[in-house]
């Protein structure tokens, strides 16, 4: 797949501009850096340091994304008819307000007719790739449990599924992890742990349960402090507040679109009053801006602008939820001296279960005081679906059967401390998709909406497992249940993971690229993101996204070996004693993999 060109450098501002700057993006800087190409990053939201994240999620102006009003916070709500998403916003896109856990799917995953589309053997072709990119986030098994985590244990022993309970792998730096420390204690510096001191210093998870607000203890391992922290040190130019709006394919003789490069549009909100817009020529574009950014900004370009007409029609086909949902539980649970328990420290994510052969679920946790979640949700006691009577109508009579629950469960304040949210995922198979259509109060204007069709799945907000390991926890924890209240009125799902939308296949009658990203039909045109994940995982998404951009990246030839030569690999410290990947060298392991792995393609010069 040659992708050099004798077209002069001063003809483009950049070889290579991504847009966004989560995980896919941010790989996509520092592998495409590592071959030679002049890379720029557009990411719409803010670059945020450690001692800028908010420290309580009432900070309004600081969690949400809604610059309209002017505020240009960490997450982004994105509502529709089917469906809620929440999606992060800044310099790491989700890296720096997830939950931090890092999973490899299920074999049956691999195996289900949407991933064989494109290729019958996913799972070895990214096994190499899921091991690199453990490494890159420094994944490693947690160390902490606390009451909530017992709870969630006795609900899996009395599920007869005792063994599925375990401890979440996570992109967190603890104090437990330390052998390349010479101190040990939390909140000590740890100077570059993971990459040999070519890394950023670092210091110890506090357990303070402030990773979905933003680490303000520099333990989290965000993209900022891996993929983008070398991609920088590279030269890769990152331009925050810098939103893409459009994309046109320069003009090109005989051969294929794209040939010639691209000229994007962008829009700069980064300075004072009104916003500036201009123009840059780039020979390729790695869009990363995830399923609102990418699907929406080539529905635009196709059916719009008609700027790259040519993009296949399954575009926005088949996006997904990850199945999922969440329910807070509470705990009303007392120490042996008559005080509350807490069950607000530790990381975010701590623990996980396997409720049945398609349900995983999670312990989720928020700092002590970061109610403001429980109060944007509005949580109201947990009502069963199913059966004649509308679940809005049973709702109504167990708030008038148990007035004293409902108020408790009404009210946020102090709820981060006693309550965590039971993350729901599975790998059952329901999507929507994502169109362009005129609505009655705007005939003139495509806007799109997420749909579905007669014969699809019905998505549902109501998942009976998860109301049974509810139940169970509550009768452990002596505490509550409850469901979030737009869930029960409209039955749209709430995900924290959309994905899907832009399929792998082999041509564009079964996909919208192959399996390098290319968009079918266009040259040096990628998709990287979670668009391209083709089904629910039943997992924690974000490690599937960097080990499908890291194997789409190994497939690539260097572009400028001149430029290559001058770039200092990635180079890996001893493993940490609690690593959690296949890849346990030390040194350059992308070499490694290039040289002994029969998946990752030999370089072309």
């Amino acid at each position: 797949m040659k992708t050099t060109s004798t077209t002069p450098d001063n003809e483009f501002d950049f070889d290579q501009v991504i847009i966004g700057s989560g995980f896919g993006g941010s790989c996509s800087a520092l592998r495409l850096s590592e071959k030679g190409h002049r890379v720029l990053v557009l990411e719409k939201g803010k670059r945020w340091n450690d001692e800028d994240f908010p420290k309580t999620n009432w900070n309004i102006k600081k969690n949400l994304w809604a610059p309209f009003i002017g505020f240009k916070g960490l997450y982004q709500v994105n509502l529709s008819r089917k469906v809620i998403a929440l999606h992060g916003a800044g310099v790491g896109g989700g890296s720096l307000i997830y939950g931090n856990v890092h999973f490899i799917p299920e074999d049956k995953v691999f195996n289900t007719p949407s991933w064989k589309t494109s290729k019958d053997n996913w799972k070895e072709s990214l096994l190499p790739f899921y091991g690199l990119a453990q490494r890159m986030i420094g994944v490693s098994s947690s160390d902490y449990e606390n009451d909530a985590d017992h709870s969630l244990r006795k609900v899996a022993e009395k599920l007869g599924r005792g063994d599925s309970y375990r401890l979440v792998n996570t992109g967190i730096l603890f104090r437990q992890a330390n052998s390349n420390s010479s101190d040990g204690q939390e909140g000590a510096d740890r100077g570059d742990p993971y990459f040999s001191g070519d890394g950023p210093d670092r210091n110890n998870c506090q357990n303070c349960g402030a990773c979905m607000l933003g680490c303000p203890h520099n333990a989290k391992n965000t993209l900022v402090k891996n993929y983008l922290y070398f991609a920088e040190r590279n030269g890769v130019e990152i331009r925050a507040e810098s939103k893409a709006t459009r994309i046109v394919p320069l003009p090109y003789g005989d051969g294929k679109a794209g040939d010639a490069g691209y000229e994007i549009t962008v829009k700069d909100s980064s300075g004072f009053g009104f916003a500036k817009t201009y123009k840059l020529k780039t020979r390729g574009i790695v869009l990363s801006a995830g399923v609102f950014g990418t699907i929406s900004l080539l529905l635009d370009q196709k059916y719009k602008g008609k700027t790259l007409p040519d993009i296949s029609p399954l575009l926005g086909r088949q996006v997904r939820t990850n199945s999922e949902t969440l329910i807070p539980v509470s705990t009303r649970k007392r120490d042996a001296n008559g005080k509350a328990v807490e069950i607000c420290h530790g990381p975010a994510i701590s623990s996980i279960i396997s409720a049945d052969d398609e349900t995983n679920i999670e312990i989720v946790r928020y700092a002590p005081g970061a109610d403001a979640a429980f109060a944007g949700m509005i949580t109201v006691p947990i009502t069963d679906g199913g059966g004649n009577v509308p679940r809005v109508i049973r709702l109504l009579v167990n708030i008038v059967k148990n007035p004293i629950k409902a108020l408790r469960t009404l009210n946020p304040f102090g709820a981060a401390r006693n309550t965590v949210w039971l993350l729901v995922m599975q790998t059952k198979d329901s999507f929507i998709h994502m169109q362009l259509k005129r609505r009655w109060y705007k005939a003139f204007t495509l806007q799109w909406e997420a749909t579905q069709e007669a014969d699809d799945e019905p998505l549902t907000a109501y998942f009976p497992i998860a109301h049974k390991v509810a139940e169970l926890f509550t009768k452990e924890s002596g505490g509550d249940a409850a469901n979030i209240l737009g869930e029960i009125i409209a039955d749209t799902p709430l995900t924290a993971h959309i994905m899907g939308g832009v399929s792998i296949g082999t041509d564009s009658d079964n996909g919208v690229i192959d399996d390098t990203g290319e968009v079918f039909g266009y040259k040096n045109l990628r998709v990287l993101d979670g668009t391209i994940i083709p089904g629910n995982l039943g997992v924690n998404p974000s490690l599937t996204i960097l080990a499908l951009t890291e194997h789409a990246m190994s497939k690539l030839p260097v572009f400028n070996q001149q430029r290559a030569n001058t770039i200092k690999p990635v180079i890996f410290s001893k493993p940490l004693d609690a690593l959690v990947s296949d890849l346990d060298g030390e040194g350059d392991l992308l070499a490694a993999i290039r040289e002994s792995s029969p998946v990752a393609e030999k370089q072309i010069s």
